[in-house]
């Protein structure tokens, strides 16, 4: 495709894309420290040495699939890796903790909510494609107010496994309608958000243009630093003598 050619649909990743994710995930992982030392009496080091052993523990056991993200479970195998019994309850109150720190640390990234009502004014089909459970990506796209301006969200909790797949992107090009599928732009922050190459050849999408923070070996695939890029990609896409 030409890069001037504008986009009949726009396939956004969620985490590190719309947001920054580091800071809100370390926000989230300090309120646990606290809750482990105010309310189990276990001292953060030693929580903390548990709770990244039980991510590593739960992403071996269940490999590629949504539920390998799940706090919850990371802090019921951490409470065991500690010498705790089984406490289902408390595990549901430190994931609460954990997200509701997470989302006050949550802001939208300059440009977002301007690319996303200027690809609405130019009848641009707009999707997430998004590797965690619905629950908390559905609340995290609330917390963002993006979700009014997103037309179809997948998550890959609705796939045996994650976007890497193609099987999230295969179940949104199952779901919107072929003309959205003539020319899809991607954004994400790593290459698996955009995997146009391996779409055109199986005959997914027919064509299409990527942006991933950093390099990519791809040739549809670009490499991007702020959303205002992406937007100039649009505006000169749109314009008459493009």
């Amino acid at each position: 495709m030409t890069a001037t050619q504008m986009p009949t649909m726009v396939v956004f990743d969620l985490d590190d894309t719309l947001y920054e994710y580091e800071p809100c995930n370390t926000a989230g992982k300090d309120a646990l420290f606290r809750f482990a030392t105010e309310e189990l009496g276990v001292m953060s080091p030693a929580f903390e040495q548990a709770y990244t052993q039980a991510r590593v523990n739960v992403k071996k056991r269940l490999g590629p699939t949504a539920s390998s993200h799940s706090r919850l479970l990371y802090c019921h195998e951490a409470m065991e890796l500690i010498g705790l019994r089984s406490e289902p309850h408390v595990a549901l109150v430190m994931e609460q903790e954990y997200w509701r720190n997470y989302m006050l640390a949550m802001e939208l990234r300059p440009g977002v909510a301007d690319l996303l009502q200027a690809l609405r004014y130019n009848d641009v089909v707009t999707a997430i494609v998004t590797d965690l459970t619905a629950q908390i990506q559905f609340r995290k796209l609330y917390h963002l107010d993006v979700a009014k301006l997103i037309d179809h969200v997948v998550c890959s909790e609705e796939t045996a496994l994650e976007k890497a797949s193609l099987q999230p992107f295969e179940l949104l090009a199952a779901r919107v309608t072929s003309s959205a599928l003539d020319c899809v732009w991607f954004v994400g922050d790593q290459d698996f958000d955009a995997p146009v190459d391996v779409l055109v050849e199986r005959g997914v999408i027919k064509d299409g243009l990527g942006f991933v923070h950093g390099s990519s070996g791809q040739d549809r695939v670009r490499p991007w630093r702020t959303v205002r890029e992406i937007e100039d990609q649009l505006d000169r896409s749109a314009s008459p003598s493009s």
